[in-house]
């Protein structure tokens, strides 16, 4: 259980096996191609090669016509499926097949093309209905829309706002235009919509009126006919859009049947794009393809055997230490430690020559988590809950965080046993509720017992720090710094253990031995005598940072007598209703509130204490995340053979 040793892999292969190569290196799983750039510096090499093409354009956009056809499948045939629902199972063989590939592509630009033609239709449909609601307040004018009277007269065809009097303007047409008649064809709660006629000669006069009252012309005047002709035509139009736009939906909904094929070819096309990732940061002659990369040391001789089979030459080096940056990280961890990675990954990895903090972490932080929610009833839930999702086999990230969840309601499980928390107090109270007389059995409580919870807490903090520089002091004897080891770590642990004597009364002379080789050490780095003392009494200060690191424990006290006192509160506001139904309700909702509160509290704060307080005594962070080229699916499930 460690960070995983890497090898510098330099490949030299012949371009007619390029292919194949890349094929079984994904499939292998366990090499990073990185980027030429070292190579590349070399300017008489850089003469002789050039970036390989590998079509990586190309595959993006049929995965992008892929997810748009299986967009389209799920919008007009969605599929329920589960968060967690299983994938089917798929040979390595199959999903590499190129068999159906051109169909399916064919496929997915067939339903690209018929979305956009329901696309299409569909906007026309909202243009006919808007012209429909256009019309319809001029559909009792038996009058063509296009009219515009006769070589005398004019007509105009217009609306005002519905707070407009119409005999008032009226009236003042009448005075301004005798020749000039005005009708009312509709109203509604907005408009007026008018025909107004009137001599042409009259016309300029009559302007000046209309514009009092913000007569607008209608828009509709270029259409033929009247409004009730237009309204039936739109009309007969939407009854061919629908059919048509029902004739395309059909065929979309027909292909359906392909879903499964065309999952498979996403998948598939997924893992050319991988493939043309990696194939872009090869560098080529006519006849030859030269990869770099990093693989993991344990995976040499299955590397070794497969490039074997191929027109090939390689060569495997151990990274230098001015490489150690340049790295890729990957934890190698057991079933139990694994979980805590998606802590470390929210944190930074390590370096590649620092520690794994998986092992040294997991019974602190599933420790700490189960001090914090210490409750019965919700390990249950914890523990229920990852079952249950276990059972649909995640994967990644969501498989660590719902084995960190099962690990974790384990804790709070046991603890809420040594503290008799069952949904707080529930027991006792529902008995209370019908009259009778119940306590869980306890070790200690929490309520009862807080400065022995504080010491405890305090305790676990000295027990943690001392055992990060534990790691620390351990990591500097194995790299050969021995008296880095016993000046910057062991005269601390002296210090605090001359403390802890000097407090029972036994001696305080460990003590001052601890603060003379604090102080005579700590600058031994300077050059005079006055800048080591100086800096030695300055490294002295930091006892009080140990101190309020120690202090920041007592955060597990807090949150156990936090979660616990909530949960007695809404108990007890539901026993005063003196109503079981009543209390049920009041204590799931209660309860479903303080647990998820605590779920994400005590997350939170465990890892505060393990990011910041413990880490911060031996954790070298930096490390960069190993990617290698390997199979990568979103539908199926790859198996072998």
């Amino acid at each position: 259980m460690a960070i995983e040793k890497m090898k510098k892999l330099r490949l030299l292969v012949s371009r007619t096996d390029k292919d194949d190569v890349l094929r079984e290196l994904m499939l292998l799983g366990c090499v990073e191609v990185s980027e030429p750039d070292e190579m590349l510096e070399d300017p008489e090499f850089a003469e002789l090669v050039g970036r390989e093409d590998a079509e990586l354009e190309r595959r993006r956009a049929e995965h992008a016509a892929l997810t748009r056809s299986m967009e389209i499948l799920n919008k007009y045939v969605p599929v329920k499926t589960g968060m967690f629902a299983a994938r089917p199972d798929v040979t390595e063989e199959l999903l590499l097949s190129e068999s159906d590939t051109s169909i399916c592509l064919e496929l997915s630009k067939t339903l690209v093309t018929l979305d956009d033609n329901v696309r299409r239709l569909t906007a026309e449909e909202t243009n006919e209905k808007n012209l429909i609601e256009a019309l319809t307040p001029w559909a009792g004018l038996d009058l063509s829309l296009d009219s515009e009277g006769t070589s005398t007269t004019s007509v105009m065809l217009g609306a005002v706002a519905a707070t407009v009097d119409l005999d008032a303007m009226r009236g003042d047409i009448a005075s301004a235009v005798d020749e000039a008649d005005m009708f009312t064809v509709s109203s509604n709660k907005e408009q007026h919509y008018l025909c107004i006629v009137c001599l042409r000669q009259k016309q300029s006069a009559l302007a000046e009126v209309l514009r009092r009252y913000s007569f607008a012309l209608t828009t509709l005047r270029h259409l033929p006919g009247t409004a009730g002709e237009q309204i039936a035509k739109a009309e007969a139009r939407l009854v061919e859009l629908a059919s048509e736009k029902a004739d395309l939906i059909a065929q979309i909904t027909a292909a359906a049947e392909y879903r499964e094929a065309l999952q498979l070819c996403f998948d598939h096309i997924w893992t050319k794009i991988e493939r043309a990732e990696a194939g872009e940061k090869l560098l080529g002659t006519r006849y030859s393809v030269v990869l770099t990369g990093w693989a993991t040391a344990r995976s040499e001789p299955q590397l070794a055997e497969m490039l074997g089979k191929y027109s090939c030459a390689w060569e495997f080096t151990d990274p230098t230490p001015e490489e150690y940056e340049k790295v890729p990280v990957l934890l190698n961890n057991s079933a139990v430690t694994r979980p805590l990675t998606m802590v470390t990954e929210m944190y930074s990895l390590p370096a590649y020559d620092g520690v794994d903090p998986n092992p040294p972490m997991m019974p602190f932080f599933v420790l700490f988590y189960g001090l914090m929610m210490a409750d019965i009833g919700y390990g249950l839930i914890m523990m229920i809950a990852a079952i249950i999702v276990k059972r649909k086999k995640p994967r990644g990230g969501m498989r660590n965080f719902f084995d960190l969840l099962l690990l974790c309601g384990i804790s709070t499980f046991v603890v809420g046993i040594l503290t008799g928390g069952f949904f707080g107090d529930a027991p006792e109270q529902i008995a209370g509720l019908f009259g009778a007389k119940f306590s869980m059995p306890a070790l200690f409580d929490p309520l009862n017992n807080t400065m022995e919870v504080l010491i405890g807490a305090l305790a676990l903090g000295v027990i943690h720090v001392f055992f990060g520089m534990g790691i620390s002091f351990k990591k500097q004897i194995k790299d050969g710094h021995v008296l880095d080891a016993i000046f910057d770590i062991g005269s601390w642990w002296i210090l605090f253990i001359g403390i802890a004597l000097g407090a029972l009364n036994v001696t305080w002379w460990v003590a001052i031995v601890g603060v003379a080789m604090i102080v005579l050490t700590g600058g031994r780095s300077k050059p005079n005598i006055i800048g080591k003392l100086a800096s030695g009494l300055g490294s002295l200060y930091n006892i009080t940072g140990y101190f309020g690191d120690i202090l920041s424990y007592s955060r597990i006290m807090a949150l156990m007598l936090a979660g616990g006192v909530i949960a007695q509160v809404f108990n007890k506001l539901g026993v005063l209703t003196g109503n079981i139904v009543t209390f049920l309700i009041i204590f799931a909702l209660g309860h479903a509130l303080n647990f998820g509160l605590n779920l994400l509290g005590c997350f939170v704060h465990d890892m505060r204490l393990q990011c910041l307080e413990f880490f911060g005594k031996f954790y070298q962070d930096g490390g960069k995340p190993f990617h290698p080229l390997s199979v990568k699916t979103k539908y199926n499930n790859v198996i072998s053979k």
